[in-house]
């Protein structure tokens, strides 16, 4: 692949910041015009680019996951399972409210390969401190990695129809006391 010329990289990075908060902001139903206005280009631009919403969506969603999965390989190198799990779950449930697209949206573009490569990444980081966290006794034997991801995705996803708030903070409190082990 070519390097791009320096007004070719700026408007790319311009439409995945307009994409990532339009995402964001409005969901995956959110128009490629509408990304294209935030990000002061013709909507020509991103299709030369991008030739799909969806694709564009992937590129934004990869490099989401991406960073969550940067963030879970240090969490695993850390010290206290516990803690980093604990620490993990929060991350992406913050990813999942901040980010209305993000939840569904690595559903609707599995079939993109970047996308279900830096979702296997995640996972595999999501994998090894669920177990490290079982292995010290802080979450139940029975949990697995899918359980966790569907609980805390969910969970974001149903506070976003309630009146409060901060709801969501409260079902990951609940979820976490839950994959806790019986005394």
């Amino acid at each position: 692949m070519s390097a791009l010329r320096a007004d070719a990289r700026r408007n790319l990075e311009l439409v995945l910041e307009a994409a990532s908060q339009a995402f964001a902001e409005l969901g995956p139903e959110v128009s490629v015009d509408e990304i294209a206005r935030r990000a002061g280009v013709g909507h020509g631009t991103v299709f030369r680019r991008f030739p799909t919403k969806s694709a564009l969506m992937a590129a934004v969603l990869r490099l989401r996951l991406e960073e969550l999965a940067d963030r879970a390989e240090q969490l695993v190198a850390g010290g206290d399972p516990a803690a980093a799990f604990d620490e993990f779950v929060w991350l992406a449930a913050e990813a999942c409210r901040r980010d209305r697209a993000f939840f569904e949206g690595v559903a609707m573009c599995e079939g993109f390969a970047e996308v279900a490569d830096a979702k296997r990444r995640v996972h595999a980081c999501a994998g090894v401190l669920l177990a490290h966290a079982q292995e010290a006794g802080a979450v139940r034997g029975d949990v697995t990695v899918d359980d966790v991801s569907t609980l805390v995705g969910s969970s974001v996803l149903a506070a976003a129809g309630t009146r409060e708030a901060e709801a969501w903070r409260r079902y990951v409190e609940i979820i976490l006391a839950g994959l806790r082990p019986a005394p």
